[in-house]
């Protein structure tokens, strides 16, 4: 678990600091499922697909910046967590306009 989170930027915490941070990211990634979700209509994937797209993307994100290696701004972790979202959510858009599209 130290490795992955060290390999997407994130500092390095114990593990109770670790579980509260993967809480606050699940949270987060069914707030937006359900925000996409509605946005989406018919074309969304539910709430639950719709939050492992966005985890999945989000996911990506973080790898292709990390290895990109731009720092914008002053921190970088900040940076990250803007870019991840942004790469969840255009995953998330990207397959429901395909599933509308075929």
């Amino acid at each position: 678990m130290r490795a992955y989170s060290l390999m997407l930027g994130l500092p390095d915490m114990a593990m109770p600091q670790m579980l509260v941070l993967i809480a606050i990211i699940v949270t987060a990634a069914f707030a937006l499922a359900w925000i996409a979700d509605a946005i989406l209509g018919d074309g969304g994937f539910g709430v639950f697909f719709n939050a492992v797209i966005l985890l999945i993307g989000a996911f990506i994100g973080a790898l292709v910046w990390k290895r990109l290696g731009y720092a914008i701004g002053t921190s970088p972790q900040a940076t990250a967590a803007i870019v991840s979202t942004c790469a969840g959510m255009a995953l998330l858009l990207i397959g429901g306009v395909l599933r509308r599209w075929m």
